[in-house]
């Protein structure tokens, strides 16, 4: 439904925009994010404890990675790697015991599609598919019975969409973006220490469908002809 909703979305910009501003210019433009969303994108999370008898430490997920474009006037397409790294530990607040720590690792390849107006000052909007990636997470267990462990993922699916400003001035381009990204990951936890604690009632997580949104902002440079 989501999906439906984006095309549906760039059919009806681009239906409109068509007739007005395009660019006549060859464009290649290079993005990369340089700040991640500062929220909680942690894969497993504990349901042992109330929260007034635990505590949690998060890092700032980062983001790295970068993008490539090609935009033939008006139309164009792209190629977006990235990778966000996610450190979450929970701890009995009592006596600073571990309950779980998690270190993950999403990698994400995209093939994009884009659209743009403008000659000066430009907009440039789209949305890519996955076609490629993996997670990864580290998981330290406080529980006992149960062994620490490395789960990485069966397949991902999702779709993302962005837009980018830019200025041109002396043969180049500045540029600033925004994408989001939303993933769906199956993970491999086939008689593993997770699924045991899942099944426990410890942690939980959906191994059919953990969803993971991410929110970079990006910085780039482009090249007009």
């Amino acid at each position: 439904m989501i999906i439906l909703r984006v095309s549906y979305f760039l059919l009806f910009a681009t239906i409109i925009v068509s007739g007005c501003g395009r660019s006549e210019l060859i464009r290649i433009r290079i993005l990369s994010p340089i700040s991640e969303t500062k929220k909680d994108y942690s894969v497993f999370e504990d349901k042992s404890l109330s929260s007034n008898v635990k505590s949690e430490e998060l890092s700032d997920p980062k983001s790295s990675g970068g993008s490539l474009y090609l935009l033939l006037k008006s139309f164009g397409l792209g190629y977006s790697k990235i990778s966000t790294k996610i450190e979450k530990k929970i701890s009995k607040s009592s006596d600073s015991s571990l309950v779980i720590k998690e270190k993950t690792k999403l990698e994400s390849n995209f093939a994009d599609v884009v659209f743009g107006i403008g000659e000066n000052y430009t907009l440039m909007w789209g949305a890519g598919i996955p076609v490629g990636g993996s997670l990864e997470s580290q998981l330290n267990y406080g529980y006992s019975g149960v062994t620490d462990e490395t789960l990485k993922s069966q397949s991902i699916s999702g779709h993302s969409a962005f837009f980018v400003l830019g200025h041109h001035g002396f043969g180049f381009e500045t540029l600033l973006g925004f994408r989001t990204n939303f993933l769906k990951v199956a993970l491999e936890d086939s008689s593993s220490s997770a699924k045991t604690l899942k099944y426990a009632g410890k942690i939980s997580y959906e191994k059919n469908g953990v969803l993971v949104t991410t929110n970079q902002v990006q910085l780039g440079i482009g090249f007009t002809f």
